[in-house]
């Protein structure tokens, strides 16, 4: 009961930093996905064999996902570039859908899904949703301190910041619709992202939540984030922290 108190008291936090945010309020919709029963169910059955070939597919204008991402999602080939593998089906498939309506902006993604239909965007999602997430190499001299530890299970009232294990979960697993996975990302690609949230350069976030969160951070929590999430899949589990932040 002490988790869910703590996750609606969450909930309302970010509803309440939403419609106070100056700019939010009368915008056009951060994106056109909705999550209709026949949407859900056309993600739910994408057929990850048919996304497994659409990955390797490539044109004379467009790159394969794979030059970019690396084969299976797993090594992308230069850090501006996110790991696919392990994500959220529903996360990657609002994510193409955004570039090919031009609600996320990069001139690549949106020539490589302008000629897929949305049942190639969810097979696709299916694909490198069944990869399993990777390692991620980081300097081991490199520290997470107990404050940024707090940010992740906890949150910061004063800031209106809600523990980020409270929507990606203790693990940074993501969830089942439009939160992603984070956990064995790129730490240099999790570090521009929030700049970029936090110099409205990406503008696809439901209700502008990661942009109300990424200008309230300073750089150096930014950098200790994508560090922990980075190690996330090799590190201990930390249940009796999180358990015991939220009692």
């Amino acid at each position: 009961m002490g988790v869910l108190k703590t996750m609606n008291r969450n909930c309302l936090t970010i509803l309440l930093a939403c419609v106070a945010a100056p700019g939010l309020a009368g915008a056009e919709p951060s994106s056109n996905v909705a999550w209709t029963v026949e949407t859900h169910s056309m993600v739910k059955h994408g057929n990850p064999e048919i996304g497994a070939d659409i990955e390797k597919v490539e044109t004379e204008d467009v790159n394969a996902c794979l030059d970019c991402h690396g084969e299976r999602g797993a090594e992308p080939d230069r850090d501006k570039h996110p790991t696919l593998a392990g994500q959220v089906a529903a996360y990657t498939f609002k994510q193409l859908r955004d570039y090919k309506d031009g609600k996320r902006e990069n001139r690549r993604m949106e020539e490589a899904v302008e000629r897929l239909s949305d049942e190639q965007l969810a097979a696709l999602a299916a694909w490198y949703a069944s990869q399993p997430t990777p390692t991620v190499e980081t300097d081991p001299d490199d520290k997470v301190s107990e404050e940024t530890l707090q940010l992740v299970f906890r949150g910061d009232k004063k800031r209106l910041i809600q523990p980020c294990a409270s929507c990606h979960g203790e693990n940074g697993e993501g969830a089942i619709i439009d939160v992603p996975s984070i956990a064995g990302q790129n730490v240099k690609y999790f570090v521009q992202t929030m700049k970029d949230y936090a110099a409205d350069k990406r503008t696809n976030d439901i209700y502008g939540r990661m942009r109300i969160i990424a200008k309230s951070l300073s750089r150096e929590e930014i950098n200790e984030l994508a560090l922990y999430y980075a190690r996330l899949p090799e590190q201990p589990r930390r249940t009796n922290l999180f358990q015991a932040l939220l009692q």
